[in-house]
């Protein structure tokens, strides 16, 4: 799962905006404040849970010119995509109502996050754009935001080069998978709770 379904999950299990979001930046986890930390924990059993999937290890397993071990950073933001489409399914509330909601809790935040997630956050209220993670644009622009940032960044062109294919192959692994991982959080946010 990427940015927005980390949101999604922290809203749904009222734990911290911008601690959900930590597992994907840098932090010395030994500081977080208690909030920002079991944020940062929920994040990481989301990953292991989705990474250990049969869907996404099937996803993994495509036929595709860009190399296998790369496919899972293409699902995750693939997935944001199919959350945004099926939105209505696993929300009450507008989608730009939960965009602006997101950004609002993020903000809360922002001094206590690393700079990079400070920049991101940042960005979001200049220009709130979690919605367009739900187009094939928005899904190219994070794949291409990750090439720039990352040394093996070159390995996902052959990603962007079926872009339309490789977002439709999610679909079905989205639909197996998402109403599982709300149910794992959900019960992993209740035992966190009895601690």
């Amino acid at each position: 799962m990427n940015y927005f379904a980390h949101l999604h999950i922290a809203y749904e299990t009222k734990t911290s905006w911008a601690g959900n979001l930590l597992g994907d930046f840098p932090v010395t986890v030994s500081e977080l404040p208690p909030d920002l930390h079991r944020g940062w924990q929920l994040h990481q059993k989301v990953d292991v849970m989705v990474d250990e999937h049969e869907a996404s290890v099937a996803y993994r397993s495509v036929e595709r010119r860009g190399r296998r071990r790369f496919a899972g950073i293409v699902q995750d933001i693939v997935m944001d995509y199919w959350l945004i489409q099926y939105w209505s399914r696993f929300s009450l509330m507008s989608l730009d109502d939960f965009c602006q909601a997101a950004v609002a809790g993020l903000a809360k935040d922002a001094n206590r996050c690393p700079n990079r997630l400070r920049e991101m956050i940042h960005s979001l209220q200049q220009d709130n754009w979690l919605s367009e993670l739900g187009t094939e644009q928005g899904v190219s622009n994070a794949i291409h935001s990750i090439m720039r940032r990352w040394r093996h960044g070159a390995y996902l062109q052959p990603f962007l080069d079926e872009l339309p294919e490789v977002i439709q192959q999610g679909e079905a692994v989205f639909l197996a998978l998402y109403p599982e991982l709300l149910e794992y959080v959900g019960k992993e946010t209740k035992k966190a709770e009895t601690r």
